[in-house]
């Protein structure tokens, strides 16, 4: 899970900085209405959702090409896909789901070997074709089996509060039985087909015009990858692009917004910036010491600084779009005085000498100074250390060798990172883990998410990090363009509710 995590954050381009210069790349016509350019930074490596790592594999194939059981919403809400509907038994240790009348697009109905197959594969602890962190995610699913014509039953080994969600994501993937060649083919349910795939230049779906649910607004969406964020920007800017999906550096937006033909938009993410500290070494294995930290720095400015404005802030490890979500950002406001109190009762009423590793991320690097500077206000002395990437992987996340760091952890339904005491933190709280097991064996979701509320409590008063800000889900598109998510929530960039006025 921790080099998947790496290479998640590494393939969703949340650590890449803004090339220099500029390439040129045949541009597919984006002037036509019945076609929608997006713009990418990472293509994907090939088109096996289930068994190759990275963001850009799920971006353009979840819920475009490929669907599950069940999907995410922008809003974070968990719908019906697949299966038209579904319950849980009393004991919570049995699903039950219906499926709808679908087609591959190959034109062969949809069944429940579908589905029995896709996840014998997920199951199966000898197949290596899945990933697995998507194995692990279904870790408690005792068995996946067919009850009468359309009826799919999934028998857990325990209560399972995250099955819903991770049936939403690609290890709920329900393949074709049978399928091969998934890195080079898709023959999905979606509203969209594969169409075509220019490496090094673009992918093209085309609209599945046989689809089970409400037609797809556009007949193609081509998803086109320029690595260059120069570039990149330019082909928006020059009309190339009808969205530019994800602007990395909230900078600059500013490009964009005097352009009367463009809107910015700026939505959430699950990526919280976190400033690390480590519990287990002085003197950040002091409460009062960590508290004084996150009261001693004006998140607001900050985020001015650091993101343009673009972020939101959190108070805690959990974002708006989570039903536990509770605005905790009033527990440590900005307060000096209350800061050098802190301090003093932690035991350092002189301050003392830290070391900040600053990975290569914008927001760590146009944060750096910023928390330097608050944090010299109460006394204590920041001493600014740029690492590598491989640095900061080796000393840092695989040996918790440091005093604080920066990072921004993308995974959704993450809180478990903090129950893990070996995890680079070095956060250990029995409370903590106690309510984070309670809430995975919830009897209700309602129950659960009563569990992690209390859990991001407990967290926030702990302050074993700080949590800088919310990294905005920013993006650019034309003034005529509407329907394309706002939210990131998920492993999907949905396409169906795309209109190019």
């Amino acid at each position: 899970m921790i080099k998947y995590r790496i290479r998640r954050w590494l393939a969703a381009g949340l650590i890449s900085g803004i090339a220099v210069g500029s390439m040129t790349l045949a541009t597919p016509a984006s002037a036509a209405s019945d076609t929608v350019v997006l713009g990418f930074a990472l293509e994907p490596l090939n088109l096996d959702i289930s068994g190759t790592a990275g963001a850009a594999i799920p971006q353009v194939l979840l819920n475009n090409v490929y669907e599950g059981l069940l999907r995410i919403e922008p809003s974070g809400k968990i719908v019906p896909g697949l299966a038209q509907s579904y319950s849980q038994s009393k004991d919570g240790l049995t699903w039950t789901f219906t499926l709808r009348n679908a087609k591959y697009h190959d034109g062969r109905s949809l069944n429940t070997a579908d589905v029995v197959w896709s996840f014998n594969r997920v199951l199966n602890p000898g197949d290596t074709s899945v990933l697995p962190a998507q194995k692990n995610e279904f870790k408690n699913v005792a068995s996946v089996v067919a009850k009468g014509r359309n009826t799919i039953v999934f028998t857990l080994k325990q209560r399972d509060n995250n099955l819903l969600f991770s049936l939403t994501q690609r290890g709920g993937v329900v393949f074709k039985a049978g399928s091969a060649n998934l890195a080079t083919t898709a023959n999905g349910t979606g509203p969209y087909k594969f169409k075509s795939w220019n490496r090094g230049n673009n992918i093209t779906l085309i609209r599945n015009e046989q689809y089970w649910g409400p037609k797809a607004k556009t007949k193609n969406v081509v998803f086109r990858y320029i690595l260059d964020g120069t570039a990149l920007s330019n082909a928006m800017l020059s009309g190339q692009l009808d969205i530019l999906t994800t602007v990395s550096e909230p900078r600059l937006l500013s490009n964009f917004k005097s352009n009367k033909k463009l809107k910015v938009t700026s939505g959430t993410t699950n990526c919280e910036v976190v400033l690390s500290m480590n519990n287990s070494r002085a003197p950040f294995n002091n409460k009062f010491v960590r508290q004084a930290v996150r009261s001693a720095i004006d998140h607001k400015a900050l985020i001015k600084t650091a993101a343009a404005g673009y972020g939101t802030q959190i108070g805690s490890f959990v974002p708006p779009t989570d039903p536990w979500y509770e605005d905790l950002t009033g527990l440590f406001p900005y307060d000096l005085k209350k800061a050098r109190d802190l301090l003093k009762k932690g035991g350092y009423p002189n301050g003392f000498n830290v070391q900040l590793d600053v990975p290569p991320p914008f927001y760590a690097i146009d944060s750096q100074e910023f928390i330097a500077a608050s944090l010299k206000k109460i006394g204590i002395n920041v001493t600014l250390k740029p690492v590598a990437w491989g640095e900061w992987i080796d000393r840092v996340f695989t040996k918790a060798n440091y005093d604080m760091s920066i990072v921004c952890h993308i995974e959704r339904n993450d809180m478990s990172i903090y129950a893990n005491p070996n995890y680079y933190f070095k956060y250990n709280s029995s409370a903590y883990q106690s309510l984070l097991t309670k809430a995975s064996s919830a009897r209700t979701p309602a129950k659960q998410a009563d569990y992690l509320r209390q859990a991001a409590r407990i967290l926030a008063e702990d302050s074993p990090s700080d949590w800088l800000w919310l990294l905005g889900n920013n993006q650019v598109a034309r003034k005529t363009v509407t329907g394309f998510p706002t939210n990131s929530v998920g492993d999907s960039y949905t396409v169906a509710n795309i209109v190019k006025g």
